[in-house]
């Protein structure tokens, strides 16, 4: 039985692929932390100044990445059709096209992020904090179109199986982050100091780093070289237009993931500081965490992209179940770790005993979800594969707010169920959410096959 669900090869592949995917999430992590701890050696208002704009700027870069991450699958597909007699010219010609989207894109923000100071006058800051805030928001949208520009061909990299160049360019970035930050946060060489603004100055200049540190890789590299960076294709509408379809659905799904937990937040932060402490430890420890499954489910969309296009059925139904078993092995290993080793991880955030007692009772609610969310997050990586990505807005949508957050909203804050839980009710609704987002993308999965093998019998 177990055999049919597993094939060691496909494993192989998936692990392959996503090892360095991970290294290169753990890395973007840390170069958060840095911004972080640099802007917190100024003065508590820069590190808050960091963590205010941060909050207004995360879900644009994420909504913006998700949309074109649509290049990934497409590349994927392309290059796994290995009887296609002109496969590189349309390898060329999306990559072009994927190029123009992530400038209009970057256009569309950078004139949306004009009024940001309209979000922040609602926050009723304090004024050193408003101009902090509002200074790193007007230095990092200057690294809008780099970071653009690098998600397209970071895409058309890991469409073709390439993983590691972004995580080289990822340890570039970051080597540049550290002094960039320290240069202009405390004024450095004669420049002016920025204080926590100045992270946004030194993410701007880190974004143009990569970008450069990848086209030159796309030169030197030996299977890279092949391919053309700029073609001088003119703007195809079409084209623009399915990587907008394949793209603004997954764009939506990462922004109502991380509107949620932003929302959440929110919520707690009225029942004190102990319940905003106590969350903030669940919530750092499942971000980390989350990045182990995210990059199995990226490895599974440049992998089953791939099959797809080759046209092998069979493989890609083994690839798919093989898939799964390793998201199911990873949840089930990560749900025992957090429920046993609990106090270890919270030891590593405070000591405070009331904020251990309830970051303990919230980080079992969260070892509980760790198997439904691995599931859920692989199906999403196999549909964007499959380059079916509709199904990711409303299965998303439904699970996270109408489920999720309403009840956790109900739990944590009424008593309309049972006395308000507080901070525990709100992440015993994201278990909901969770579980509910795992069976329905596999329900849709199931019928998605069915379909897939006709079609795919017919090509």
């Amino acid at each position: 039985m177990f055999k049919s669900l597993f094939n060691s090869i496909e494993a192989r592949h998936i692990l392959k692929l996503a090892l360095p995917l991970f290294a290169t999430q753990l890395i973007a992590s840390l170069m958060f932390f840095t911004d972080t701890v640099m802007a917190s050696r100024a003065s508590h208002v820069d590190m808050a100044a960091v963590s205010i704009a941060t909050g207004l700027w995360a879900p644009v870069v994420f909504s913006l990445q998700g949309l074109l991450m649509a290049v990934t699958p497409v590349i994927a597909q392309l290059f796994g059709q290995q009887r296609s007699e002109n496969k590189n010219s349309k390898m060329n010609f999306t990559l072009q096209q994927g190029a123009y989207l992530a400038i209009l894109a970057s256009i569309f923000i950078v004139f949306i992020f004009q009024f940001s100071h309209v979000p922040l006058d609602r926050l009723e800051l304090e004024q050193a904090l408003y101009d902090k805030s509002l200074g790193y928001l007007n230095f990092v949208i200057w690294g809008i179109l780099p970071a653009s520009l690098f998600f397209v061909y970071r895409g058309f990299c890991e469409g073709i199986g390439l993983t590691k160049p972004a995580l080289i360019v990822s340890i570039v970035a970051l080597i540049a982050n550290v002094p960039l930050n320290y240069i202009f946060v405390f004024g450095k060489f004669g420049l002016p100091e920025l204080g926590g603004a100045g992270c946004g100055l030194a993410t701007a200049i880190v974004q143009w780093v990569a970008l450069i540190s990848l086209l030159i890789y796309f030169k030197v590299s030996r299977k890279l070289k092949q391919f053309e960076i700029v073609t001088f294709e003119p703007p195809n509408k079409s084209e623009i237009g399915h990587l907008v379809a394949i793209g603004t659905p997954i764009a939506l799904a990462l922004l109502f993931e991380s509107t949620l937990f932003a929302f959440t937040a929110l919520f707690i932060a009225p029942l004190g500081s102990i319940a905003v402490a106590g969350h903030q430890v669940a919530f750092s420890y499942s971000s980390v965490v989350f990045m182990a499954p995210l990059s199995l489910s990226m490895a599974a969309t440049i992998r089953i992209g791939y099959l797809r296009g080759y046209g092998d059925y069979e493989q890609l139904m083994s690839c798919i179940k093989t898939c799964f078993s390793l998201a199911f092995i990873f949840g089930l290993v990560v749900m025992v770790t957090t429920y046993m080793s609990r106090d270890f991880i919270i030891a590593i955030y405070t000591k405070e005993p009331e904020v251990v007692a309830l970051a303990s009772a919230i980080l079992i609610i969260t070892a509980i979800y760790q198997l439904p969310d691995a599931i859920q997050v692989m199906a999403a990586g196999v549909f964007k594969g499959l380059k079916i990505t509709k199904p990711l807005f409303y299965i998303t949508f439904i699970a996270y707010w109408p489920i999720g957050f309403s009840l956790g909203y109900m739990l944590g804050r009424t008593d309309i169920i049972v006395p308000a839980m507080g901070p525990q009710g709100f992440w015993v609704g994201i278990v909901f959410g969770l579980t509910a987002a795992s069976l329905m993308f596999l329900l849709k999965l199931f019928y998605t096959s069915k379909k897939l093998a006709t079609q795919m019998q017919h090509q």
